[in-house]
C-alpha cells in the first residue's frame, strides 16, 4: 500500500537504525518539521526538548546542494530548492535525489525562539519513491512529498555465511583503523542478526556516498553483506598501505551533523 511522505533531501545516506543530528533553518524544511511535531512540540519554549513520533522520508541528494547556509556552510546561500528523482522529467532541476530513501522519526527536538531546530533522527524502513508530487518551486514554504512503497527487508541466501565474513572482516577494519589512530563509529560487537549487522556495517564503514547508497539500495541483507564484503576488503588493504592515501574525512571530523 503506497504511503504518502514529507521528503527531507540530505547530504548523508540514511540507514535503518542510524541516528544523526540535523540543524534546521530552511524556511521549507522549518515548515515540514513544525507540521511533523505539531503546535506543541513545534511551539515549545526555546531550549526545549520533546520527542516527536510522526515520520518523514529522507532521500540522499546524488547531484546538488543540500541546504542554504546562514553560517557560511552548506550550499553557499543559493535556497535548496524542492528535489527531483532522474526520471521524474526530462530536465530535472537540481537538487537530483535518489529514489530509494529510508524513513525517519524525530527523536528529540531542541526549539529556538527565531523558527530554528536542532533534531535527532532515527532511521526506520527503506523505500522507494513511485512518485515526487509538484510544487511551487518559487515559494520559500512548499517542501516535497511523496508517494512511497515500503521495501521489505528479506534475508537473501547464505545471510548467515555472508554475516561470518563480515565479521571477520570486520575485525581487521577496527584493528587497522585504531593502529593508525582513527576510532570507528560503530562498536567492535556487531549485531547478531544478518539484517541489522549488513546496516550498522553500513553505518560504520568509511565509504563515499555513492558507495553507502549502493548498501542502502541492495535488494536483501545477503546481497548488502556480500557488497559490504568487498568494499571491507578494499578499505582494509588500503588501510594497511605503507602509505596511507587520503580517506574521507567527514565520517571522523564532523560527526554526522547536517546543517539543513
Amino acid at each position: 500500500m503506497p504511503e504518502a511522505l514529507p521528503i527531507f533531501p540530505l547530504n548523508t545516506v540514511l540507514f535503518p537504525g542510524m541516528t544523526i543530528p540535523l540543524h534546521v533553518f530552511e524556511q521549507r524544511y522549518r515548515r515540514l518539521v513544525s507540521e511533523l511535531l505539531g503546535p506543541t512540540l513545534a511551539g515549545g519554549e526555546a531550549g526545549g526538548r520533546e520527542r516527536g513520533p510522526a515520520r518523514f522520508g529522507v532521500v540522499w541528494i546524488e547531484l546538488g546542494h543540500e541546504v542554504a547556509s546562514e553560517s557560511g556552510q552548506g550550499a553557499g546561500g543559493a535556497d535548496t530548492g524542492v528535489p527531483n528523482t532522474a526520471g521524474s522529467s526530462a530536465h530535472p532541476s537540481l537538487p537530483l535525489v535518489s529514489a530509494v530513501g529510508c524513513t525517519a522519526v524525530v527523536r528529540d527536538v531542541r526549539t529556538y525562539e527565531d523558527g530554528r531546530y536542532d533534531l535527532v533522527i532515527e532511521g526506520g524502513t527503506r523505500f522507494t519513491i513511485t512518485d515526487l508530487d509538484d510544487v511551487d518551486r518559487s515559494s520559500p514554504d512548499d517542501y516535497s512529498t511523496a508517494s512511497v512503497a515500503l521495501l521489505p527487508e528479506p534475508m537473501g541466501p547464505d545471510a548467515k555465511e555472508h554475516a561470518e565474513r563480515v565479521r571477520d572482516l570486520y575485525e581487521v577494519y577496527q584493528q587497522r583503523l585504531a593502529s593508525i589512530g582513527m576510532a570507528s563509529e560503530v562498536s567492535a560487537d556487531l549485531p547478531r542478526d544478518p539484517i541489522a549487522l549488513s546496516y550498522s556495517v553500513s553505518v560504520s564503514v568509511v565509504l563515499d556516498s555513492a558507495e553507502k547508497q549502493r548498501l542502502l539500495e541492495a535488494e536483501n541483507a545477503a546481497t548488502r553483506l556480500a557488497v559490504a564484503a568487498r568494499f571491507l576488503r578494499r578499505e582494509n588493504r588500503i588501510v594497511a598501505a605503507p602509505d596511507l592515501p587520503n580517506l574521507p574525512a567527514g565520517p571522523f571530523l564532523n560527526n554526522g551533523v547536517s546543517f539543513n
